[in-house]
């Protein structure tokens, strides 16, 4: 056999770290541009920016949620604060990562939680998967519905309160949910007065934050509007944040 020149495996040795280093200086120069962009944007939408610090956040989001329970090595970045149609508003860049070494991957997502007046259960809705499907036969923790066998396909539904869960999800919001663009595979949790909307490892560009925040608002809206427990006449939002 024959050995390895010790020259060329430290030849394939730099250039593997000159890569990551490349890498790397090219992601913080993107991370950097979005900062300076969504910073520029914020007073642009009525936004506060308050940076990476989420403790410094004067109504910052409750994040007990199934996203915030997944993956290690977890960051907040770009967390901005105001109000879209009389919601109170947080929206904001989130990281973690899941698995080790070569197995290992980040998620990045951009998230937009609301505060409601209206408690919630603590709860998870997104896109079913197949092997959502593999896993139920074992697990048997999505909450399906009978009546709307079309809901039970599109969507896993789980929370430690089934019956306080089905309650919440009436027949008007499951026909409303069923409706939504397949393809666009929000992801819905809440936990008491907080209501979160993202897309699974999406970031969105600076220059369709706007879009986003009406798109999820008016989810938001209409979700709280047909919840089974409403009662006429019942405020649905917090006060408007000063």
């Amino acid at each position: 056999m024959h050995s390895s020149n010790p020259d060329t495996i430290w030849f394939v040795i730099s250039v593997f770290v000159i890569i990551l280093i490349a890498i790397f200086i090219f992601s913080s120069i993107q991370q950097k541009r979005r900062t300076a962009a969504l910073t520029a944007l914020a007073p642009i939408l009525g936004f506060n920016f308050e940076g990476e610090d989420r403790s410094a956040t004067t109504r910052a989001p409750q994040l007990e949620t199934a996203l915030f329970g997944r993956g290690h090595g977890k960051r907040f970045k770009n967390i901005m604060s105001g109000s879209v149609a009389g919601l109170p508003t947080s929206i904001f860049d989130y990281w973690y990562t899941t698995g080790g070494g070569k197995s290992s991957h980040t998620w990045s997502q951009t998230v937009v939680a609301f505060s409601i007046a209206t408690g919630l259960p603590l709860f998870e809705l997104r896109p079913e998967s197949f092997m959502d499907r593999i896993g139920e036969v074992f697990m048997h923790k999505d909450i399906d519905f009978t009546s709307n066998p079309e809901f039970s396909h599109r969507y896993l539904l789980r929370g430690p309160e089934e019956e306080k869960i089905r309650e919440v999800f009436a027949p008007g919001l499951l026909a409303y949910l069923e409706q939504m663009p397949a393809d666009k595979k929000w992801h819905i949790e809440a936990d008491g007065q907080t209501f979160l909307i993202y897309r699974s490892d999406k970031l969105v560009d600076p220059e369709a934050i706007r879009d986003l925040l009406e798109e999820t608002s008016s989810i938001a809206k209409t979700f709280l509007k047909l919840l089974r427990h409403e009662k006429p006449g019942k405020a649905i939002v917090d006060n408007p944040v000063h």
